[in-house]
């Protein structure tokens, strides 16, 4: 090969290895991106949140995020930001050398620096700065040797084909394994977008099988996330505990304003069909993204409404969206439905208050009113109550479940059998009115005797998960 070539296939080999370990490490982090920044080609952009040039690179940081949709091709670009970066230090390097063919290698020695600190750049500024004062270095070298090339000489041991093929490549290999290794935040991130993606598209087995009932316990994002897979799957009454809750402050964020919070908020209230406190959520995540505003809360905003049938904010979002550069399918796809709307009126036209609402278990217990069938809404006000170690009244609204969703008295969750047999020494009518199965029996008696025995621990340890154990 051409020793003229060289450099050209080592940064040609740098943005692939660079994006395949920011593609393997981080594709639900990268998709997470584009949905947290906003970019418009709306002259407000550019003159009220943006102030050109000074704040050009943020302007471009957020031109390219929006293509980021796509993890590949945010992975792509976050590579070949790298060697745009390292490719300006390479101008100078042969501006400054006598004979550079071979010394490659100076240039890619920042490498690794600049992908640390890429790892935690949201917004792609202080990457494209370092680019922007890499631009700036590499011009005035170019300006001071026009005339006169200066004759710097490295040592024949540092100059030649295998020192600037190996160090080039360790450098390199360096850089990708700190990719991979990462730091908390960047990990945490991916590891919360993932759910969140997941969460999003209803896969809630996948979550399940990805949160382990361990993890759930320790671990606040991921014991939400379980929960609320449970919930959908029918399967909370069953498990709730053995991943984790301890009240019912566990269903939800409350009181924290971080934008992987109030999206797992807008997630929970939207799979429960509470279209009112999904978007309430909407709007206080959309104030945390960096511009105001986000394409995730822009897009959820859009669809809600055209589900709710509201015209004119429907229009709002959609017309919004139709200004950035990456949205005119999906745009395109929702004109017709907005169409239709301009003729109909809301599904359910606004009165009082849109986005009142009242404590957590206030709230479900209206649901519950509204939809008696629904095993959800029954779950979530069940399992609230036994968080709170409260038989009274579990008693009082299993009372009242029980018509709608066990008519037989049969078919009761375990979790429920087992506040059941606790209160049934207060309540012995209890025992008449509703079937507890026989492994349940075993399980409670064996659990008693222990108890009995002094053995608190071995009786938790054994039966862990089990209403028993979180109330002893």
């Amino acid at each position: 090969i051409d020793k003229r070539y060289i450099p050209l296939l080592s940064l040609l080999s740098t943005v692939f290895a660079l994006t395949a370990a920011w593609h393997v490490s981080y594709p639900y982090f990268l998709r997470w991106l584009e949905g947290f920044s906003f970019f418009s080609t709306l002259p407000d952009l550019s003159r009220i949140h943006y102030h050109l040039p000074g704040d050009l690179h943020r302007y471009v940081g957020a031109f390219l995020l929006q293509f980021y949709s796509s993890p590949f091709a945010g992975a792509l670009i976050q590579a070949v930001i790298s060697v745009a970066f390292v490719s300006c230090l390479w101008v100078c390097v042969r501006r400054i050398f006598a004979d550079p063919e071979y010394m490659l290698w100076l240039a890619f020695i920042p490498l690794p620096l600049f992908v640390h600190y890429q790892l935690s750049d949201l917004t792609l500024s202080r990457s494209l700065v370092w680019v922007f004062c890499a631009i700036a270095l590499a011009s005035v070298a170019i300006l001071l040797t026009i005339r006169k090339k200066p004759g710097l000489r490295m040592p024949k041991f540092l100059n030649n084909a295998i020192s600037s093929i190996v160090l080039s490549a360790t450098l390199v290999l360096c850089s990708c394994a700190l990719l991979i290794k990462g730091n908390d935040l960047t990990r945490g991130y991916e590891e919360v977008a993932r759910l969140e993606y997941l969460g999003q598209n209803q896969k809630w087995n996948e979550i399940l099988h990805t949160v382990s009932m361990q993890d759930a316990q320790v671990n606040e994002y991921q014991r939400r996330y379980a929960l609320l897979a449970l919930l959908n799957t029918g399967k909370l009454a069953d498990h709730a505990f053995a991943y984790g809750l301890s009240g019912s402050d566990d269903f939800l964020f409350t009181d924290v304003q971080e934008p992987f919070c109030l999206g797992f908020n807008i997630l929970f209230y939207k799979s429960i069909g509470m279209s009112n406190p999904a978007i309430y959520h909407t709007y206080q995540r959309s104030v945390q993204s960096t511009p105001g505003v986000s394409f995730n809360t822009l897009r959820f905003l859009a669809d809600s409404y055209l589900e709710a049938g509201d015209y004119t904010l429907a229009k709002k979002y959609i017309d919004i969206l139709s200004h950035s550069t990456c949205h005119r399918r999906w745009v395109k796809e929702r004109l017709p439905r907005l169409e239709q709307l301009k003729n109909e009126s809301p599904s359910y036209p606004q009165t009082g208050p849109r986005f009142h609402l009242d404590s957590f278990l206030a709230d479900i217990s209206s649901m519950y009113d509204r939809y008696p069938y629904d095993s959800r809404f029954a779950d979530l006000l069940l399992c609230g109550v036994l968080s709170q170690k409260d038989g009274g009244a579990f008693y009082g609204i299993f009372d009242v479940v029980c018509k709608h969703i066990y008519p037989d008295g049969k078919g009761i969750p375990d979790l429920y059998q087992e506040a059941l047999l606790l209160l049934a020494s207060k309540h012995p009518e209890i025992l008449n009115r509703y079937k507890i199965d026989e492994a349940v029996w075993k399980r409670f008696a064996d659990f008693t005797e222990l108890m009995r025995q002094g053995k608190t621990a071995q009786a938790k340890r054994k039966y862990s998960g089990t209403y028993w154990a979180y109330v002893y």
